[in-house]
């Protein structure tokens, strides 16, 4: 973690504490009579596997702050994840930490946690019917125009594919607009497919690569893909026609199977998002909210749709074979990605 981001923190921590010898209660979390302060966090699914790395990170910024985390995870459906929202305010929490499954919906859980005076922290994904306390998301903006870039580096002048993510997902959308601001009526770019594709189907992705290939008789020069999943589909296609290292394919996650991708030449590069950073900020705005303070975190303003919301953005890496050793051995949690993981064959490949 960067050396500001600690700071940051503990800029955080102290704010909190502060707020609570201003209510009247003892300063550091442990001591008698100290409050202690009960954070709701409704997550979205447990089937990427990345959403684990999210909440350890989440609970040990808790930890460090003597606060407590409730967890519950709605497995993508926007019905369950109401009820337990529902639940976790029955449990009187000084704040919600909400990962939506539906952005639409999730306004009618924000507004039942505010009628409880409940200051609720999105995290990830938007709310656009109802204003966020505070918000914490990757940023997209910078994923979107570190891959359309990377394509425009690979193939200066060329034929490219634009394949999204989900229309109705405020992250696929935020990536989008950077494609249409930097490949869409480029002169020297002629985009031959410009599509969304829903639920991020990695299936689908393949099908729409196997058929713009075929339309142009191989002539692609690349495929700018909006995340690793659907990247791991087009991959399969690039592969099947012979023309590893002659495409460029982007995507977002550092999956371990796309690092290997990428090692092989298949995939150009992906794009991370500094998970600790993500989940430690979330707690660390949920903490402040919770004690009555405003979050000493920087931000800027951003209209989610109603109404400008404080927003930390988080910040995000591209990597690609330049750096690839460097971020399994250095930027990755812990956990994430090993060297036997992207180089079976070479153990000693990032030595």
């Amino acid at each position: 973690m960067a050396e500001s981001n600690k700071r940051m923190r503990v800029r955080v921590a102290m704010a909190v504490l502060a707020a609570a010898v201003a209510g009247g209660v003892a300063a550091a979390p442990g001591q008698a009579g100290a409050k202690t302060y009960t954070i709701a966090v409704a997550m979205k699914t447990q089937v990427q596997r990345r959403w684990a790395f999210d909440a350890a990170a989440m609970k040990r910024e808790a930890e460090k702050l003597g606060v407590k985390l409730i967890f519950q995870w709605a497995n993508d459906n926007p019905a369950t994840q109401a009820s337990q929202v529902e639940n976790l305010l029955s449990q009187n929490p000084d704040a919600l930490i909400l990962v939506p499954v539906d952005s639409t919906a999730a306004g009618s859980i924000v507004e039942a946690a505010h009628q409880q005076k409940v200051p609720v922290v999105g995290y990830d994904i938007g709310v656009s019917t109802a204003k966020l306390d505070f918000f914490v998301m990757r940023n997209n903006p910078m994923v979107g125009e570190l891959q359309a870039n990377g394509a425009l580096k690979f193939a200066p002048h060329g034929t490219f594919a634009l394949i999204k993510g989900d229309p109705g997902n405020d992250v696929a959308q935020a990536i989008a607009k950077q494609y249409e601001r930097l490949l869409v009526g480029n002169k020297d770019i002629k985009v031959v497919f410009n599509q969304f594709i829903r639920g991020w189907d990695p299936k689908a992705a393949l099908s729409n690569a196997e058929n713009v290939l075929s339309a142009q008789n191989d002539k692609v020069d690349a495929f700018v893909v909006s995340n690793d999943g659907m990247a791991t589909g087009v991959s399969q296609a690039i592969k099947s026609r012979n023309l590893v290292g002659k495409v460029y394919l982007s995507g977002l996650d550092a999956d371990p199977a796309n690092l290997q991708l990428v090692a092989q030449g298949v995939q150009s590069m992906s794009v991370w998002t500094d998970l600790d950073e993500q989940g430690t900020t979330a707690v660390d705005a949920a903490a402040a909210l919770a004690a009555g303070t405003k979050p000493a975190i920087e931000s800027s303003m951003v209209d989610l749709g109603s109404g400008p919301v404080q927003t930390h953005f988080v910040k995000v890496i591209a990597v690609n074979k330049d750096n690839l050793c460097n971020f399994i051995t250095h930027d990755a949690p812990s956990g994430w990605v090993t060297v036997k993981d992207v180089f079976p064959d070479n153990a000693d490949a990032c030595k």
